[in-house]
């Protein structure tokens, strides 16, 4: 009996040390938190872009340089050059306009290095004079796959060395000689990049426009594209193009709808039509909406990428927009000053609650309700907005208009917070 009692005893004893030691070591586990800089793509020759940022005091560095200290942005409103810029926003996500004045603009969603980069835009035929550039933003050498897909089917894979804090810019044309219609795969093996596709388009002297091209992480078996623009003339409507690829080895038949305010409908002549494997195919997307706005939603059996190429007209001047697909809108917060965009959201039943604070501080609340399509035009007084609160499968993007010509920014975090384990310091580890 007296053993017995020793017995649960020392048991008892046991568990309580071993319940400390357990409790000691999770106090012991220590953690760092960050954002990733997010990175903003320098401008090509005859371009200029400025950077939308919350603050004033917005650490930024280039690319280009022997150092990777970063300074003060002193403005809201940072001036592009001809290196990338690397900003350390934290949970802001910045948006880039990009011009050629007076021939093209387009708007860019500033991302954060990911692993996988899908762009469904452009044209490598005798009038592009697009350009696909690799930053690597990081210490050491990158090396970056870059496979193109035509109409014509897939290219074999093409490998890229860019140098450590630089970038590479490669003309479309270059790439996949000749080809009407295309998207890139971009995926790095090593180092941190960012990939930027510009579509610029040109015949001789004459100017056709140009934008720039969002990516997408990965192909989905449901695609949306909340904000296409419709520009209607008395007589006629200025015409989309809907791009998709199926990357995969087999082809699949696709679903599509159009939601605007003005109602919803399956295009006849799409819905329902099979798309083969491993080729871009165009297809005319004759729609006509009087609120001005749609959105596309597309599911297929296969995962798939697309996007909407839209023919616009500026003051008389020829110009073309690339709406891409985006996830749902998450919280978050977006800088936009100086930029003045027309938000767009998409959902069965649209329920967003936004945040605006203008260039002098002031705060205000907005709550946007809707079936289908839901907007709101933000003034140009407004440095960022954030979204505090979202329905389920509900997605965004900004529209943005200036004289050169229009943009589209997908509502994409740019940045978000990552969780990273510090070691722990033991001296057994120095003296056995």
């Amino acid at each position: 009996m007296r053993n017995r009692a020793l017995q649960l005893l020392a048991a008892i004893v046991a568990v309580a040390i071993f319940s400390n030691v357990v409790s000691y070591t999770s106090r012991a586990n220590r953690y760092s938190e960050s954002y990733p800089a997010v990175v903003c793509p320098p401008n090509q020759s005859g371009e200029s872009s400025v950077i939308s940022l919350a603050s004033p005091q917005t650490p930024v560095r280039k690319t280009g340089t022997s150092t990777m200290a970063f300074d003060s942005s002193r403005s809201r409103r940072y001036v592009g050059g001809g290196q990338a810029a690397v900003i350390d926003s934290q949970e802001v996500t910045p948006i880039t306009w990009q011009v050629t004045t007076g021939v093209w603009a387009g708007a860019i969603t500033c991302l954060a290095p990911i692993t996988s980069q899908w762009f469904v835009g452009g044209t490598a035929d005798i009038t592009s004079k697009g350009t696909l550039t690799l930053v690597n933003s990081g210490l050491g050498k990158a090396l970056v796959g870059v496979t193109l897909y035509t109409e014509n089917g897939v290219q074999g894979q093409q490998n890229f060395a860019v140098k450590a804090n630089s970038f590479l810019s490669m003309q479309l044309a270059s790439l996949a000689p000749g080809a009407k219609s295309i998207a890139i795969h971009v995926t790095p093996q090593t180092g941190r990049v960012n990939a930027f596709l510009t579509d610029e388009r040109g015949k001789g002297l004459q100017a056709l426009g140009g934008d720039t091209v969002n990516p997408v992480a990965d192909a989905s078996k449901s695609v949306v594209i909340p904000a296409i623009p419709q520009q209607t003339g008395k007589k006629t409507s200025l015409p989309h193009t809907l791009r998709l690829l199926i990357p995969g080895d087999v082809g699949a038949e696709i679903s599509v709808v159009i939601t605007s305010t003005d109602g919803t409908f399956s295009p006849a002549g799409i819905d329902g039509r099979v798309i083969p494997a491993g080729k871009v195919i165009d297809i005319p997307l004759d729609v006509v909406m009087s609120s001005g706005k749609f959105a596309l939603t597309i599911t297929s059996e296969r995962p798939l990428l697309a996007s909407v190429f839209t023919k616009t007209n500026s003051l008389g001047k020829s110009d073309f927009l690339w709406s891409t697909a985006t996830p749902p809108v998450e919280k978050g917060t977006f800088a936009v000053s100086g930029l003045a965009p027309f938000l767009v959201f998409y959902g069965d039943n649209v329920s967003v609650d936004l945040n605006l604070i203008s260039a002098r501080g002031n705060s205000k609340s907005v709550q946007l309700r809707g079936s289908g399509i839901a907007t709101y035009q933000l003034s140009d007084q407004i440095r960022t907005f954030s979204i505090t609160s979202t329905s389920a499968a509900t997605y965004g993007a900004a529209l943005i208009t200036s004289k050169s010509g229009f943009g589209y920014a997908p509502l994409v975090l740019g940045s978000t917070l990552t969780r990273t384990s510090i070691p722990r310091s033991n001296i057994r580890v120095l003296i056995p």
